[in-house]
């Protein structure tokens, strides 16, 4: 017989797999059919072979594969068929296996929460609110303490949160379970389940709220759709083995063995003739083929079989025996859990307890813990502890209480005692300002009838003895109006510290009614003064008109010299004397005398009047006499002042004319179109120069005319002020012709600045030409500056005919008159000649590298290297450029400006390439900076202030200034030829001079 053809084994957790291996009918007609195996569950597997043809017997195990559950999907291992004298082998094995995974499966799902656990549909709930929050789907979101936590989807309302979770027993017993909550172990909670077996949320038996009864409607059960798709897990074929015919023999037409699906069977310890095919894992577990061979005996098959079952019955009765005591231990510990949840309720009753109710919770809570100790077990000691801190804790509350209203009561006596002094103080007050009013009151009585009397008393008494009786009595009127003032304030402010009594109110209206009173009583006093003193004046008027009456009658008397009752025309005039101090003139005497004759005692009044207006016309026309003359002094003085604005005037319009003209003669001299040369410029600079002080001497004349008559003004009083509207409008006239002037004078100065340029770089033009035909010549007669110099004047200093003489030996130099004084002046300076220092530094010659070359020691090239020359570095010529006659190209002598390294250096090789151009002694300023006369930045002064684009031409290369550790060269600038030190860049690395 040929081997049978297992299929591959698999094992992989905890994906469920279905497995099944193929097997064919292995044996000839007659010999049986192969065999069915079968999953678990639902359908126990099937073995069966037919010993005679066509007929069937059946068997579980020997043959066909079992498959058992393991949580969430089917997951077996099929025994495979096999030839006779192994198959208990197979039986053993597969045995083995079938315990170890049982075990194991037992250990997971103690340990883990179920994997792909299905959605959870919550329903029912008798409490409205709870009901709203907690009914809908859950599924499973986390895990907590080995279970799921389950999530709402889509929350509970208003973005709460709300989960399924199980707490353990770290807490305590009476805290473990499942929960209906918006947090893991949060303090608010909905629904509570005890039930602390199950690895998921139990379907019933849940309270609401959680310490409440139990809700027999809320129910919560796995959602069908999530059913479904768990009952269609995703599959992952791998096929099983099959069982094949012996060789040299055809198969006969029988049919297969049943087929398991995607499942392996794990391949037995070695193979041997006429083995069939492997059963499968899974739920269906696949059918094992036969062909050839000896089956053992269906009475050996049927003992091992009621062994099996035998066994299988110890193992239910032991698992039995478990859950019974597992059931005991988990309702001794509901027991325990009961007890100590009725302690705690009788401890949460004590945590609220108050002085009345304090020793009724307490005895309750005492007699609660004697009725459940025994019953809480384990949680009695913990219960315990418990209970004393919450009676300790009630305790100390029950006598804060307690000392709290001690100090209320103590409180409200003292109240009560400061009440009564408040109102023995009310009364007080009371009965004194009842006394005080009534006082005044009468007072004020007898004020007004003293009032009363005096126009009765007054109806036949002369007028000094009114007068008299009226100030006796306004006086007494005075003095009790002002009492009664006093008196009512006083009250007024001594209701004020009885304003926020309550006992006050009751006696408020009574104060209020003094006060009323009093105010009353000061009214009427008021009128009855005003009486009083109508009276007293009346009096004093009669009583002065009676005393005038009789004085004039003296006076008539005094004044009638003759006595004939009648005044004359000489007592009149002795009359007007006397009395006014004033001799009338005739003719107002006349008029007097015509009019008032006889003038008797009854006329006297009239005659003082008219004497009184003859005095004051006489008066008033010396007063109109004495005005026309100040008059006509002050139009004299008007018009001096007038005269002084007027030629102030004259000097402003004559300036600003100046002024005109002034910038008609400055305005060319800034054009940039202009053509004239520095000379002209100057000439022209100076004219409106010129014209500019003019005006500003008249600006400055008027200015004095002002001055004067402002100080004419000030000095006299009728004058003040005469001077503002001519002096304001000279005034703005004047500023406004000397900010033309200053514009003028800046226009001048940039002319005179534009000359200096201009004429500086005339002459540096004319310098330049001089040193390039004085270098030409040191090339072509292959001199040195040094030699050049000498062979001028044997190495003398050179005087201007000397020096003019030298430039007329310069063929390629042309000079125009007057040429020959600005080179040596410019040249020599301040000195009287050219020096050899002067000389050597106006033919200085300076090279820039252009392309990185070398310094040699020697003129040849293939002399010895002095050093490097790098890009940009600056180069001074010590000897005119020459010829090098190996090579042919132009070497010239120089020395290096950055360390002074001196040696020979090629202008440009043979095949073209510069090297070193004619430069680098050139700087421009990029940043605005100052020019000063001295190297130190702290110890120099500043000459100037350089712009930025300005050129300098470089005297001294850059030297260190330690004192602001800046880099400084001495240059000249090209402008204007003045000379001093700049820095080229800031100690922070801000240039202010670059190379050109």
């Amino acid at each position: 017989p040929e081997i049978g053809i297992y299929g591959d084994s698999m094992w992989q957790q905890p994906q469920p797999f279905k497995g099944g291996g193929k097997g064919f009918d292995g044996g000839y007609p007659g010999q049986g059919m192969g065999c069915k195996g079968g999953g678990f569950p639902p359908q126990a597997g099937k073995g069966g072979f037919n010993q005679p043809p066509c007929g069937k017997g059946g068997f579980n195990q020997p043959l066909g594969g079992k498959g058992f559950n393991q949580h969430q999907g089917m997951q077996g291992c099929g025994a495979p068929g096999g030839f006779p004298g192994h198959q208990q082998h197979h039986q053993q094995q597969h045995h083995q296996q079938h315990q170890q995974q049982q075990q194991q499966q037992q250990q997971q799902q103690q340990q883990q929460p179920p994997a792909g656990a299905p959605p959870l549909s919550v329903a029912g709930c008798q409490n409205p609110t709870v009901s709203n929050i907690i009914k809908g789907t859950y599924t499973v979101a986390d895990s907590n303490h080995n279970r799921p936590v389950y999530k709402k989807d889509g929350g509970g309302g208003n973005n709460v949160t709300v989960l399924i979770y199980y707490w353990d027993e770290r807490d305590g017993p009476n805290f473990s379970g499942w929960w209906f909550g918006p947090k893991v172990g949060g303090d608010q909670v909905w629904a509570y389940n005890g039930n602390m077996a199950s690895p998921t949320p139990p379907r019933d038996g849940w309270k609401v709220p959680w310490d409440g009864p139990l809700d027999p409607t809320l129910q919560l059960v796995p959602s069908h759709h999530q059913q479904q798709h768990q009952q269609q897990p995703q599959q992952v074929p791998v096929p099983g083995g099959k069982g094949v015919p012996p060789p040299g023999t055809a198969a006969p037409p029988a049919a297969c063995g049943g087929a398991g699906q995607y499942g392996v069977a794990p391949p037995p310890p070695h193979v041997v003739p006429g083995c069939g095919g492997g059963g499968g894992c899974g739920m269906m577990g696949g059918g094992g083929g036969f062909h050839q061979g000896t089956v053992r005996p269906p009475m050996a098959v049927a003992a091992r079989q009621a062994e099996e079952a035998k066994r299988r019955e110890q193992e239910q009765a032991q698992r039995q025996a478990e859950l019974k005591v597992k059931r005991e231990q988990e309702e001794l510990r509901r027991k325990e859990q009961a007890a100590a949840l009725a302690v705690r309720k009788a401890i949460q009753k004590v945590r609220t307890a108050t002085p009345d109710n304090y020793d009724d919770l307490r005895a309750q809570l005492e007699e609660a813990q004697v009725s459940n100790l025994e019953a809480m077990g384990s949680q009695a000691e913990k219960v315990s502890e418990e209970a004393a801190v919450a009676l300790e804790q009630a305790q100390a509350r029950v006598d804060e209480v307690n000392a709290r209203a001690v100090e209320d009561e103590k409180r409200a006596l003292e109240q009560e005692q400061l009440r009564k002094e408040q109102e023995a103080k009310i009364e007080a007050f009371v009965n004194e300002a009842k006394s005080k009013a009534t006082a005044m009151l009468e007072k004020v009585k007898e004020a007004e009838e003293r009032a009363e009397k005096l126009s009765d008393a007054t109806s036949g008494a002369t007028p000094d003895s009114m007068v008299k009786q009226a100030e006796t009595a306004e006086k007494s009127v005075d003095e009790t109006m002002q009492a009664a003032k006093n008196t009512r304030l006083e009250i007024i402010d001594q209701q004020k510290e009885f304003a926020e009594v309550d006992a006050f109110r009751k006696v408020k209206r009574e104060i209020l009614e003094l006060t009323s009173k009093l105010a009353s009583g000061v009214r009427s006093l008021d009128k009855f003064g005003i009486v009083v003193k109508t009276t007293r004046e009346s009096a004093a008027k009669k009583a002065q008109a009676l005393q005038k009456l009789e004085d004039r009658k003296q006076d008539f008397v005094k004044y009638d010299k003759d006595k004939d009752g009648k005044l004359s025309r000489t007592e009149v005039e002795n009359y007007c004397k006397a009395v006014t101090d004033f001799q009338l003139a005739k003719g107002a005497l006349d008029a007097i005398m015509e009019a008032l004759e006889p003038i008797t005692a009854d006329k006297l009044r009239p005659l003082h009047r008219k004497v009184w207006i003859a005095k004051s016309e006489d008066l008033a026309r010396k007063q109109r006499a004495e005005e026309d003359a100040r008059r006509k002094v002050l139009e004299d003085q008007r018009a001096a002042v007038q005269s002084m604005l007027d030629e102030a005037a004259s000097l402003q319009s004559s300036a600003d004319a100046t002024a005109t003209e002034a910038e008609q003669k400055a305005r060319p001299l800034i054009s940039r179109e202009t053509t004239l040369s520095a000379e002209e410029i100057q000439e022209a600079a100076s004219e409106a120069e010129k014209l500019l002080q003019k005006a500003e001497g008249e600006l400055s004349e008027a200015v004095a005319k002002l001055s004067k008559a402002k100080e004419e003004c000030d000095a006299n009083e009728n004058l003040k002020g005469f001077e503002h509207e001519d002096k304001g409008r000279i005034e703005h006239l004047g500023d406004r012709t000397r900010g033309r002037l200053n514009k003028v004078t800046a226009a001048i100065k940039l002319a005179r600045e534009k000359a200096l340029r201009k004429a500086f770089a005339e002459t540096d033009k004319k310098r330049a030409d001089c040193v390039t035909a004085i270098r030409q010549k040191m090339t072509a007669e292959s001199k040195s500056g040094e030699q050049c110099f000498e062979a001028i004047n044997e190495g003398n200093a050179l005087t201007k005919e000397q020096f003019a003489a030298f430039l007329k030996t310069l063929s390629d130099l042309e000079l125009q008159e007057g040429d020959v004084d600005k080179l040596f002046e410019n040249i020599a300076g301040d000195e009287a000649s050219i020096s050899k220092e002067r000389f050597m530094e106006m033919v200085r010659m300076f090279y820039k590298c252009v392309k990185a070359t070398v310094m040699s020691e020697e003129k040849s090239i293939k002399s010895k290297t002095v050093r490097r020359l790098e890009l940009g570095e600056v180069l001074e010529v010590l000897e005119p450029a020459s010829t090098e006659e190996v090579s042919g190209v132009q070497r010239v002598r120089c020395q290096a400006v950055l360390d002074q390294a001196t040696g020979w250096v090629t202008l440009s090789g043979n095949q073209g390439t510069s090297f070193l151009e004619p430069g680098g002694n050139f700087y421009s300023c990029v940043k605005e900076t100052l020019l000063t006369d001295g190297l130190s930045v702290q110890n120099s002064k500043t000459i100037r202030r350089l712009t930025k684009g300005e050129v300098i031409e470089v005297l001294e290369f850059p030297k260190k200034d330690a004192s602001a550790d800046v880099n400084r060269l001495k240059g000249k600038a090209k402008s204007d030829g003045v000379v001093g030190w700049i820095t080229v860049a800031s100690n922070s690395g801000t240039p202010f001079l670059e190379p050109c």
